[in-house]
């Protein structure tokens, strides 16, 4: 948990090609995630990440100290916490 919190205080990536270079290149991003080269190449084309690849890469981002914005993975963004709490 330490891991993402310190990941948090760090700006996010906000493009797929960001996230896969950040990653190590499209071959490490393969081996990460399972999928194939082809599936790496409709990503960039897309602008976005499958949404089951969430988990895996941003766990590997936060290893790495960095993070992504999730609308990649056509996620929402979290609330502000101020925002939620009032």
């Amino acid at each position: 948990m330490e891991m993402i919190r310190d990941a948090l205080e760090v700006p996010p990536l906000d493009t797929v090609d960001a996230v896969i270079e950040a990653l190590g290149g499209p071959m490490a991003v393969v081996r990460l995630t399972g999928r194939s080269r082809q599936n790496v190449t409709n990503w960039r084309a897309a602008g976005n990440f499958s949404s089951t690849t969430f988990l895996v890469m941003t766990t590997a981002l936060a290893a790495a100290g960095l993070r992504a914005t999730p609308r990649l993975w056509r996620m929402d963004e979290p609330a502000e916490t101020s925002d939620v709490l009032g």
